[in-house]
């Protein structure tokens, strides 16, 4: 019978390591209880909370004439939440919607949640992979043409997605219905992130990590926050972080097969069981 690294169990794979973990509220429990399940000291760390913005028009009008568009593309839960909030407000809310794609299998389980029925989730959790699949469902780029899409989603969003729609021929109305904004730190916070230092911090998302360094650089300063970040290894869920990690002069150890909470877990298992850190 052979022993070793590659035959520990998960629960014991990270036995003995504190984690700082940097995600949304929305992500955070999943994620938490998944690394104490691994066997971690975990410090969460919200740095993200969702609240509706001030003034919804575009979006109600938008709702008011959605036979207008072809699909629907929700980009995060949050997204699906709050839209979700001002159809029910709407005299449309019983009526057809067009067809509805989804970045990945998350934000597809919440609008399934809420009642949607998804046409299509991305092969590859980012705007970029729901590019690419809308051009292999509609059989290229060419068939999109005067295609309508409607996109709810955070006011701080990246604009590749609605840019390449719109190269493609397509009419976009990306229209924001939430802000994220960062929390602040709380006393017991404070104290562990002074007192603790991390052999792993995990990052789901660009605005997560970003929020995080300020969080800590405030809390401990920032040559320390970035003693942290040099020191630690890094995991991360996808490459649209990984690649906003570097420019902050760090390499991410681990980037997971798929931008899911799931395999982000496998892979910071499989990195500490073969690296006998």
């Amino acid at each position: 019978m052979s022993s070793g690294a590659e035959n520990q169990p998960d629960s014991a794979a990270l036995s003995g390591k504190t984690v700082f973990t940097a995600a949304s509220a929305k992500l955070l429990p999943k994620l938490v209880s998944g690394l104490r399940a691994l066997g971690a000291n975990v410090l969460p760390v919200a740095v993200l909370e969702a609240k509706e913005i001030d003034d919804n028009t575009a979006l109600d009008r938008a709702i008011a004439n959605v036979g207008l568009y072809d699909w629907i593309i929700f980009t995060s839960a949050w997204g699906v939440s709050f839209f979700t909030k001002r159809l029910s407000l709407s005299a449309n809310r019983a009526g057809d919607l067009p067809k509805i794609c989804a970045i990945g299998p998350s934000t597809a389980e919440a609008a399934k949640d809420h009642g949607f029925f998804i046409s299509l989730t991305a092969d590859e959790f980012t705007a970029e992979g729901i590019m690419q699949s809308l051009e292999r469902y509609h059989g290229g780029e060419n068939n999109m043409r005067d295609l309508g899409f409607l996109i709810p989603r955070a006011l701080e969003a990246r604009d590749f997605l609605p840019t390449a729609l719109e190269s493609a021929g397509c009419r976009v109305d990306a229209i924001p219905c939430y802000q994220t904004v960062q929390p602040e730190p709380d006393a017991e916070l404070s104290a562990s992130l002074q007192n603790e230092t991390p052999d792993l911090i995990v990052f789901t998302s660009t605005k997560a990590m970003r929020n995080f360094l300020k969080t800590l650089a405030a809390v401990v300063g920032e040559s320390s926050a970035r003693l942290f970040l040099r020191e630690a290894a890094v995991a991360v869920i996808g490459p649209i972080t990984a690649d906003a990690l570097e420019s902050e002069g760090k390499s991410a150890e681990i980037i997971p097969s798929e931008s899911t909470v799931p395999s982000l877990l496998a892979a910071i298992a499989e990195f500490f069981r073969s690296s006998n850190l």
